[in-house]
């Protein structure tokens, strides 16, 4: 069934109670919405867009920017049917099992769970982002590099509004109901359990809420903080922050170009490399990733051989014949002071907007100047090409040269981390809130740490494993 929170009718909601209400129809709230219903849940899919991007719905998106500088928050995120998965890129790739692991080098890298409680969620993952199949990664290094290994990623067409609209209308399981903006969060009068949220269309004075036995707020890594702090009425703190954790550890892909290269066989396509373990653990450093991108027109523009182009770039640094761009990615260190908190200005529904105060820790700039050095030293050793480093990587003098137009990945994780002690997060290991006995988060605000895969894999993997939790709490 699809709703419109703007052309609703008074009574709508007023007598159902769900088995799950779920905020947020992105990826993680769609693929939960589905799964659930698949087992004969009734589930309520509440979104605060419309079907398309409208510039009234994604005014509610407008932030402060007080740390690092960052993409203007509206312009980052979209707020309508199937949320940012109608801008990525669609690159896919599960974790690698070390990022969910304890790490000496960062102290809150691990997770409470493993790569094995993710792996049974795998291949559903892949048929729900129709994933093409595996292939084995181009391996510059033919085998013979044991610093930096080859990785690959699978790209994924979709776009989950698109794809999955028809299907969530038709669906006697599921309300959906789009327009519908989530401006508060009842609790009962021991504060131990959510008894409704209650939400509000643009343009009505209205209120509807919705009663359910389980809720799931799905609403990205930026706006799942900014809800529960803004859940204040009964706990002054906000919902689930009894320990100020709600907000804290903000984390990023940081992205940067790191250099240019001149290869011996030019690359056709993007190709990644990540650090292995041995030169994490001889460096003590995070794992990062590699990107080696192609320039457009390289070999016709300069029209010689590598070892022509090599000795050019020797002769006369100004004008070598480069065909490579370099990228560094390091999922950074989690930081208790790089966070989303709440601004001192509202929006049209009386909420306070976010303030995001983005901040790096000395060894996320280590790994990023680690990644350029190590790969350019391995492209030299195999004679594979060679590689310009940008001045910031030698001269440490320097500073990471984030700006608002690179720096971050638009990949927004673990505002409202997991962790099994509450002084160290806000959800279990289930998902849960912790003190809150019916409310769970779903999306990358759950991460303890980032990794260096792009997000979405893991994003639907714990849609799904949430999904069944839920199911079996439901039973009981």
């Amino acid at each position: 069934m699809l709703l419109d929170a703007g052309e609703r009718s008074d009574g709508a909601f007023k007598d159902t109670i769900f088995d799950v209400c779920i905020c947020g129809a992105g990826p993680a709230g769609i693929t939960l919405a589905l799964t659930l219903a698949a087992r004969g849940r009734r589930v309520a899919l509440m979104e605060g867009g419309a079907l398309d991007v409208t510039a009234e719905s994604q005014d509610l998106y407008q932030g402060q920017i007080v740390g690092l500088p960052y993409y203007p928050l509206d312009a980052c995120r979209l707020r309508f049917l199937g949320g940012s998965s109608n801008h990525w890129g669609g690159y896919a790739r599960p974790l690698d099992a070390r990022d969910l692991e304890p790490r000496s080098e960062s102290p809150l890298n691990a997770w409470p769970i493993r790569k094995g409680d993710l792996e049974p969620f795998a291949l559903r993952t892949a048929e729900i982002l129709e994933l093409p199949p595996e292939r084995a990664p181009l391996d510059l290094f033919r085998g013979k590099e044991d610093l930096i290994e080859p990785a690959a990623y699978r790209v994924s067409p979709v776009q989950f509004g698109a794809k999955y609209r028809d299907q969530l209308a038709r669906s006697e399981m599921i309300t959906l109901c789009l327009n519908a903006n989530l401006v508060d969060i009842a609790l009962s009068e021991d504060l131990a359990a959510v008894t409704g949220m209650v939400f509000r269309a643009l343009g009505r004075d209205d209120l509807s809420r919705v009663a359910a036995r389980e809720f799931v707020l799905c609403c990205g890594g930026l706006e799942n903080p900014r809800v529960l702090l803004n859940a204040n009425r009964q706990i002054p703190a906000g919902i689930g922050n009894r320990n100020d954790q709600v907000g804290r550890y903000f984390c990023e892909h940081v992205e940067i170009g790191v250099g240019r290269a001149i290869l011996a066989t030019p690359l056709a396509d993007l190709t990644f490399a990540v650090a292995g373990e041995k030169l994490i653990t001889q460096h003590r450093c995070l794992s990062f990733e590699i990107e080696l991108v192609p320039l457009e027109g390289a070999d016709a523009m300069c029209g010689m051989q590598f070892a022509d182009r090599l000795a050019k770039a020797l002769g006369d640094p100004s004008a070598p014949c480069f065909d490579t761009n370099v990228l560094a990615v390091v999922g950074q260190s989690p930081n208790r002071d790089s966070r989303v908190t709440l601004s001192e200005t509202s929006d049209r529904f009386g909420l306070r907007r976010l303030a995001l105060d983005w901040r790096l820790a000395d060894i996320d700039r280590r790994t990023l100047r680690i990644a350029a050095e190590e790969m350019g030293r391995a492209l030299a050793r195999h004679d594979v090409g060679r590689m310009h480093l940008d001045p910031w990587i030698t001269d440490t003098s320097l500073d990471v040269p984030i700006n608002d137009e690179q720096g971050g990945s638009s990949h927004h994780m673990c505002t409202t981390r997991m962790s099994d002690d509450p002084k160290t997060g806000v959800v279990d290991r289930d998902c849960r809130v912790h003190g809150i006995a019916n409310l769970y988060l779903g999306g990358s605000s759950v991460f303890s740490s980032p990794g260096v895969s792009n997000p979405t894999f893991t994003i639907v993997e714990l849609a799904l494993r949430l999904a069944e939790h839920l199911n079996q709490g439901l039973n009981r």
